[in-house]
C-alpha cells in the first residue's frame, strides 16, 4: 500500500472513527487525542510489515485507539489519590448499606411500572442478566421486536424515575443498584 493509499483511506475513515471514539471516550478531546495516537501506532506496524492486511487499516486503527482508551482508563483507576483506605473500607462494611434502600426502590418503581411485559423485560434483562436470545425465544419475539419493547419499557420507566424526583439519566445507575439488593 502507498503512502497515497494510506493518507487517502485515512481522510476518508477519520471522521467516522473520531465519532465513534467521541462516544466511547466520552470525551471529545481525550478521543481526538487516542486517534492521532492510533494513527501514529498503526502506520509503524505498517511499516514494520506487522499488518496482514493493510486493506483493512481503518479497522486496524480502531482497535488500536480502543486500546489506548482502555489503557487510559486502567491507568485512571489505578490512581492513589482514588483509592479508599483501609480505615474507610471498614468503616463502609460497619455503616448501614445504602445499596438495600436503593434495591428496595428499585424493586418498588418496578412494581409500579402499569405493563406486566415491561416489569418482566426490565427486570429479566437488566437485573438478572438474561441473554436477549433466551427472552426473546421464551417470550416468541423477534429481535428486532425485542428492542422495540424494551425501550419503550425503559422509557416507562424513566417517567417514573423523574415523577419520583431523579433524572433520566439516572436509569442505569438505578437498575444497578438493584442488582446489589
Amino acid at each position: 500500500m502507498t503512502r497515497e493509499q494510506v493518507d487517502q483511506l485515512l481522510n476518508s475513515e477519520y471522521q467516522g472513527l473520531l465519532r465513534l471514539l467521541r462516544r466511547k471516550a466520552r470525551d471529545p478531546q481525550l478521543a481526538a487525542d487516542l486517534l492521532n495516537d492510533a494513527v501514529v501506532v498503526t502506520l509503524k506496524h505498517l511499516q514494520s510489515g506487522r499488518l496482514s492486511d493493510p486493506a483493512r487499516l481503518a479497522g486496524y486503527v480502531f482497535e488500536v485507539a480502543m486500546n489506548l482508551l482502555r489503557n487510559h482508563w486502567r491507568k485512571h483507576s489505578e490512581r492513589s489519590d482514588k483509592r479508599a483506605d483501609v480505615d474507610g473500607l471498614a468503616d463502609a462494611a460497619e455503616a448501614e448499606p445504602v445499596e438495600n434502600e436503593w434495591g428496595k426502590r428499585v424493586r418498588q418503581l418496578l412494581l409500579e411500572l402499569p405493563v406486566e411485559r415491561d416489569r418482566q423485560l426490565l427486570k429479566r434483562f437488566y437485573l438478572d442478566e438474561e441473554d436477549k436470545e433466551v427472552i426473546c425465544r421464551e417470550l416468541g419475539v423477534a429481535p428486532l421486536h425485542f428492542d422495540k419493547i424494551i425501550f419503550r419499557a425503559k422509557r416507562r420507566m424513566q417517567s417514573l424515575l423523574e415523577s419520583q424526583g431523579l433524572r433520566k439519566q439516572d436509569f442505569f445507575s438505578v437498575l444497578l443498584c438493584g442488582l446489589a439488593a
